[in-house]
């Protein structure tokens, strides 16, 4: 299977705090992986410095076989330039916590923006898509609408609809669900299970146990920094091996 995602011996520090160590990860096409693990754990970092929101302190990470980023020590060993970096990272779409949406905008306004302005998509072409994705996320009645008039689920959907916008071959959620109020959070998570019966490539850090179990290709279980554990939704939930897995999943299940 293709690799779209690799990370080599990565190392993050923030200051003197060591948020990432030595960390091996990779996503093969069409894998939905769920990084879980308890707050602190280096999960957000983790995928942050894949799209290139936060640069990481050693090793070396590829998306889709291209080197992104390369440092030792902190110092820079890229040799492509900044731009070809961009390029490349808009194959990634990313979904925050807190939606992040332009609070000026429409819904329609907000998913059609990046096309426009990053692609140089035509607007009547951006308008089709945009439709096209709201009727996806089954927003399509709130195009008009401005974010502050929305619920936090479907505020969230928009969201996922505009990283969608860019065509982007990977999705990065970072714990998309944890800023809903719990009978918000399904609607998110129909609109992540469909995408993933499509076949996109997902990276989903995630405290949804029940949705890490029943869609993830495989979990990843992270603490202090580390990959701890990795293997089938099964395997970790039903028969962990290490310790600090048992002690996270016996505290949360």
């Amino acid at each position: 299977m293709k690799k779209m995602i690799r990370m080599e011996k990565v190392g993050k520090f923030f200051g003197k705090l060591e948020v990432l160590k030595d960390i091996n990860f990779e996503v093969n096409s069409g894998e939905v992986v769920c990084v879980i693990g308890p707050s602190g754990s280096g999960k957000t970092t983790l995928i942050r410095c894949l799209n290139h929101l936060e640069r990481i302190t050693s090793g070396k990470v590829y998306i889709d076989d291209e080197l992104v980023d390369e440092r030792i020590k902190g110092k820079d060993q890229l040799k492509i330039s900044q731009q070809k970096v961009s390029e490349i990272c808009t194959r990634l779409g990313m979904v925050f916590q807190r939606f992040n949406l332009f609070p000026h905008l429409t819904v329609i306004q907000n998913v059609m923006e990046a096309p426009i302005i990053v692609k140089k998509t035509p607007k009547a072409e951006a308008l089709e898509e945009a439709m096209e994705l709201l009727r996806k996320v089954g927003l399509e009645d709130k195009k008009d609408e401005y974010p502050s008039r929305l619920s936090g689920g479907q505020q969230q959907r928009v969201a996922i609809a505009r990283a969608l916008a860019m065509k982007p071959e990977i999705m990065l959620f970072d714990e998309p669900t944890s800023a809903l109020d719990p009978e918000l959070v399904g609607e998110v998570l129909e609109v992540m299970k469909a995408l993933a019966k499509e076949g996109m490539t997902m990276i989903v850090v995630t405290h949804e146990m029940g949705f890490a179990k029943e869609v993830g290709s495989r979990v990843v279980f992270m603490d202090q920094g580390s990959i701890i554990e990795e293997g089938l939704p099964a395997e970790i939930f039903s028969a962990p091996k290490h310790e600090r897995t048992k002690a996270f999943l016996n505290k949360i299940l």
